[in-house]
């Protein structure tokens, strides 16, 4: 009797086990599914917020690619500036009108009549250089002295000589004019500019003070027509003025080669003689001017 009832009662917890485990099964399943229905929680939502701004900040931690570097032109080498020297050769041809005029007048004069011969000089000439310059890229301020040796020299004679009534004086008679360089020199500044981004060439013009050493002759001869001569021959230190221009190309880092044009015009030179011999009032007044062109090619050291 007991034992049966023992059993029963087992029998009855057994099936009051099986039911709790299975209602517990069922409200487990349940909650798996409402928690994959329901939207992410705060936390988690704050969690991700963190997340994103981490990796934000860790973006905008990230260095950015480094620039190219801007090509910049090469520094100025001022190679221009300082002293230099050097020598060169050239040809010059100079104007060396020449007037001849009979006093007291031409009409009392009677047998020359007023004339103008051209005794150009021209000839080879070569010298020397010094000077200085300043380099304000691309400009270039400087200063040169040059002196010259000068083989220039021009003569002209004219015979017959005219009579004022334009008819020929008799005889062999003749008028002659001559005129030399012996020597001349300028000082001057120079304005230039490189128009090279190697600053190798100097263009320039240049103008300032000339100096040179001429020689002038003349004479007026009536013989053997006549008795009289009146002859002139003297030299003289003449000052004028000189404007030309070049260019300039270094070769080397310390040479250049030079090629220059200068124009110079050192005035005229007049004197009045008396004939030879003596018969007075008659004179012959002679006026030379004084002007010449050079072309030079030179070198420099710097």
């Amino acid at each position: 009797m007991n034992t049966k009832k023992h059993f029963q009662k087992s029998v009855h917890w057994l099936a009051l086990s099986t039911q709790v485990l299975a209602i517990g099964g069922l409200l487990s399943l349940s909650a798996h599914a409402q928690i994959q229905n329901q939207p992410p929680s705060q936390d988690k939502a704050a969690d991700a917020v963190a997340v994103t701004e981490a990796g934000a900040a860790s973006a905008t931690t990230v260095p950015a690619p480094a620039l190219p570097k801007p090509i910049l032109p090469p520094p100025a080498t001022n190679k221009w500036t300082g002293f230099y020297g050097g020598g060169h050769v050239g040809y010059g041809w100079g104007k060396a009108d020449t007037s001849f005029t009979p006093l007291p007048t031409a009409a009392s004069f009677i047998n020359l009549a007023p004339t103008t011969l051209r005794p150009d000089p021209k000839g080879i000439i070569a010298g020397g250089q010094v000077g200085y310059n300043k380099e304000f890229s691309p400009v270039v301020l400087g200063g040169e002295f040059s002196i010259s040796w000068s083989n220039m020299k021009g003569t002209q004679t004219v015979t017959p000589i005219i009579q004022n009534s334009g008819t020929a004086f008799p005889g062999a008679g003749f008028i002659s004019a001559h005129q030399d360089t012996s020597w001349f020199g300028t000082l001057r500044p120079r304005l230039g500019i490189l128009p090279t981004a190697s600053h190798k060439l100097l263009l320039y013009g240049t103008a300032g003070f000339a100096f040179g050493n001429v020689n002038y002759s003349a004479t007026s001869d009536f013989r053997p027509g006549g008795t009289t001569q009146y002859p002139a021959a003297f030299s003289k230190t003449k000052k004028g003025w000189t404007a030309g221009g070049g260019a300039e190309i270094a070769v080397a880092p310390h040479v250049s080669l030079n090629l220059e044009y200068l124009y110079y015009n050192l005035g005229n030179e007049a004197i009045t003689v008396n004939p030879t011999p003596a018969l007075p009032p008659f004179q012959v007044a002679y006026n030379w001017q004084t002007k010449a062109q050079v072309f030079k090619v030179g070198v420099n050291i710097h």
